[in-house]
């Protein structure tokens, strides 16, 4: 497609360079007939003609020379235009493991379209570290990877800023799947294809090191705002149990208007006999 478009964009350069060679021809035509015809001595008409003729070859080129240059910067204003076209419709999708907000050894994988387009066909193809393509049972770690549909299958479309999560294994289950008994050992090259709307081709790659987590630690419990959910939902559940449970009553004191019109009473009792007793003479 691109050798077609360079293709059509040279015809009305080489249209321009014959309706300005033709000119050019005749005047050097004319200028060889009249060397062989006429004697060698110019006269002044012939020089006047001559410096016509120079002029009008001079201004040709120069005429030449401005039609493609100005070809040239109408090609790359195209090129310029049709390249912000496609990053405005461009999809970016990522992949990345995570921690678990409820268990720090639980890890989730992400899926984001990070573009500014939707993404469409997405493949993801695993590879090792001699870029052979790794299938199903082949690594017990990429076996985690391939029991998702989205990543075995492929998803059809992905929209802009849309994020797929999901558990994905265990830390403290996966040494048990593992042929190595090194945690961190599984190395292997993640490549993600995609389409944008108009069905241009594009590849992100990323590398999946177990080796990077190794020394990561989690201070603090775990991720507050699940702390927090997780204490919410406890309180429900208290709740629940108590309004459903006949055999569990709450204790409540009422405190009505007349209530508090009696305490005013008795506390204005209680001073003025504390008033009395100081006033009273000691025997």
């Amino acid at each position: 497609m691109s050798r077609y478009r360079n293709e059509r964009s040279l015809i009305p350069l080489l249209i321009i360079s014959s309706v300005v060679a033709a000119p050019m021809i005749f005047v050097v035509g004319m200028a060889v007939g009249s060397q062989i015809q006429l004697a060698s001595i110019l006269t002044a008409d012939s020089l006047s003609s001559w410096v016509a003729a120079l002029a009008t070859l001079a201004i040709a080129i120069l005429t030449f020379v401005l039609a493609k240059e100005t070809w040239y910067l109408r090609e790359a204003q195209i090129e310029q235009v049709n390249e912000l076209r496609r990053e405005s419709i461009r999809p970016d999708v990522s992949m990345r493991l995570k921690n678990n907000p409820s268990v720090f050894q639980f890890m989730d994988v992400e899926i984001i379209n990070l573009g500014k387009g939707i993404a469409r066909n997405i493949k993801f193809n695993f590879f090792n570290s001699e870029d052979n393509e790794i299938l199903k049972s082949e690594n017990p770690a990429v076996d985690e990877f391939l029991k998702l549909h989205v990543l075995s299958q492929g998803i059809h479309s992905l929209g802009i800023g849309q994020r797929i999560e999901s558990f994905l294994f265990s830390f403290i289950e996966l040494p048990k799947k593992l042929e190595s008994e090194n945690i961190f050992s599984p190395y292997f090259r993640v490549e993600i294809t995609y389409e944008d709307v108009e069905g241009t081709r594009y590849k992100n790659e990323l590398v999946m090191d177990f080796e990077e987590f190794r020394g990561i630690s989690e201070v603090g419990g775990g991720d507050p705002l699940h702390k927090i959910a997780d204490d919410i939902r406890k309180l429900r559940e208290q709740f629940g149990r108590l309004h459903s449970s006949s055999s569990r009553r709450l204790g409540i004191d009422t405190f009505n208007s007349e209530d508090r019109e009696n305490e005013r009473k008795a506390i204005e009792k209680q001073i003025k006999q504390m008033k009395e007793s100081k006033e009273k003479p000691q025997s």
